[in-house]
Formats: C-alpha cells, structure tokens, sequence
C-alpha cells in the first residue's frame, strides 16, 4: 500500500532511503535548509513523480512516519525548526550518529556520551513522539540493499515502544533485511552510536564501507 514518508536531511543517507521507498512505491518528501538547491533538485529529477523537497518543516508534516538522516550533532537543532507539533504521535526512525571528526578519528560529542545519547536526548525532546534507532552504525550502500553482501548482516534496532519498532522492522525487511534484531529500549543507542565508530578502523584496512555486523545465536535447547 503507498504511504508517504518524510525525510531530515539531503544527504547520502536521506536520499538512499528516499529512492528506496519511492522503488517500493511511496511518496517521499526530503527536508532541507534550502529546498531549492542543486543537490535536492537533482534528487527530485533522479527519482520521478513520488519525490519532493521542502523545509523541515515541511518534511516533518507530510508523514506519519519520519526518518532523522541529519549529521547527528544539529539533530536537535533541526527537529525544533521543524515545530515539535509536526512530531506528536508519530514514529521517528533515527539513522544519526553524534560525531565529531578530530585528527583522523571519530568521538561522541560530549552532550550525547557518558549516561545519554543522542537517541535518549532525542527522545527527551520529544517525549510524545515514539523514536526507533536503527541502521546509523553502517555505511549508506547498505541500509536499503544488506544482500549485496555474501551473507546475511544483521540490523541492529531499538526504541520504547513496541508497536513503533515492529513497523519500522517491517520497513526494514521491505529494504531487504532477512535478519533484524530488537535490542530493547531507546537506551541501547548507546551501543549502536558507539559501534557507528568502528567503520575507521575498518576502512582504514579494506578500503571501502562494504562490510556488516552479523550477530552469531546459540541454537536455542529444544
């Protein structure tokens, strides 16, 4: 069934998940600071009918469902532009990460480490929204398309409520994943932000963003 979904943010993540779901037949719009940028309108032309752009605003109203793919540290920033109203019962799927860049290696900001995260501080803002993290610990190439790798990866994902989390399980078994793995409340952002981090050392060594985590389970005792 076509739905419509709202998009933070124009960069390569936003726009891998944005011609995603319009290949599944949904309408997406992306929000971002200037609509009418070369990047966004591209975007637009690249992926048909069922693409659009506006403000943050604009994105965050359009949809029930809305995906956070802004750079993790303005998150926050952006979500309030956006007017908290457009976010009230409705699923936020967070993909950010709170990074800093220093001499070649990744650091949480300091405001989302420690006891918090960004997922918990996000979800502090917006206390009547029900907000799921997943997939911000991969490189973009592989949150809509896992299979191009030789063996099934799993996708990692987290949040309070429960009946938010299985949609957003189904969306991503919609992007291909054939094995998903709750790992409890909004709190375990904590790990999936941490584990994000380790693309450096990982690239430094293959080269390229190819490569996922796969969670190996004790047969259970029949």
């Amino acid at each position: 069934m076509k739905k419509k979904y709202g998009i933070l943010g124009t960069g390569n993540v936003a726009k891998t998940i944005g011609a995603k779901l319009i290949q599944l037949g949904h309408e997406v719009k992306l929000g971002s600071r200037n609509p009418n940028s070369e990047n966004a309108l591209n975007w637009i032309k690249n992926n048909g009918p069922n693409a659009s752009v506006g403000t943050f605003k604009e994105a965050a109203s359009f949809s029930n469902i809305i995906f956070n793919c802004l750079h993790g540290i303005n998150s926050i920033e952006a979500i309030e532009s956006s007017g908290k109203e457009n976010f009230k019962d409705k699923i936020l799927v967070d993909l950010a990460n709170p990074y800093n860049y220093v001499n070649g290696h990744i650091i949480l900001d300091p405001k989302y480490s420690g006891n918090t995260s960004l997922g918990e501080e996000i979800q502090k803002f917006l206390p009547n929204t029900k907000v799921v993290k997943t997939l911000n610990y991969l490189g973009f190439n592989l949150m809509t398309n896992p299979g191009q790798l030789n063996e099934p990866i799993t996708g990692f994902y987290c949040g309070n409520n429960n009946d938010a989390k299985e949609i957003v399980n189904k969306i991503l078994h919609d992007f291909g994943w054939t094995d998903t793995f709750d790992i409890g409340d909004i709190s375990m952002s904590k790990y999936t932000e941490m584990l994000g981090a380790f693309w450096v050392p990982i690239y430094g060594q293959v080269g390229n963003m190819n490569w996922g985590l796969k969670l190996v389970r004790e047969l259970k005792k029949k």
